[in-house]
């Protein structure tokens, strides 16, 4: 126990039991697997048992949206970081990660962890970590931290100095019209 100088928290537990150990870390990571599995399971299961699977086996496509066969996947918004991602799985993967990554609007695209484009449904794998976008190019988490921090800044400039101070005219310098004067 450790004495803090919050009035509402005067005393902090550390250690002990209050941390997770390795082992349930990696226990939580198998029971999240597992259930990720079973879901699978159970939503083949209903799948074949409705009169509405045989209609989808006889339509077979090559893109994203219909699949043959399901595939399990760790899946992340573009721009986020994977481990704030989830399972996604199912013939409609697409859909099956925009409704779990709850995002504002449907998935269109899928990349690789290294922001590759996957294009066809051979190019993932099981347990494959794939970023999902809503039809942007691929960006990292410290790319889109970049991108908002430029934003802010902008915007920061602007409410301080007024909309002027954003109006920026570059002009070559005298050393380069020189040169270019000398070669023309």
């Amino acid at each position: 126990m450790v004495p803090t100088k919050s009035p509402v928290h005067p005393v902090v537990v550390e250690g002990g039991w209050t941390e997770q150990t390795q082992e349930e870390i990696k226990l939580m990571e198998l029971i999240r697997h597992t259930e990720a599995q079973l879901s699978e399971v159970q939503e083949l299961q209903s799948k074949q048992n409705s009169p509405v699977a045989t209609k989808h086996k006889a339509v077979q496509q090559s893109s994203l949206y219909k699949q043959p066969n399901t595939k399990q996947v760790w899946a992340y918004l573009n721009g986020g970081r994977p481990e704030d991602g989830t399972y996604a799985w199912g013939r409609t993967l697409l859909d099956n990660c925009s409704s779990r990554l709850k995002m504002t609007h449907p998935a269109r695209t899928l990349y690789t962890r290294d922001g590759e484009l996957i294009q066809s449904w051979d190019d993932i794998e099981r347990d494959m970590v794939i970023c999902v976008s809503m039809g942007h190019d691929f960006i990292t988490h410290k790319e889109l931290k970049q991108v908002v921090e430029v934003r802010a800044n902008y915007a920061r400039i602007r409410r301080q100095l007024g909309p002027q101070a954003t109006d920026l005219v570059v002009l070559p310098s005298t050393e380069l019209l020189s040169l270019v004067h000398l070669h023309n």
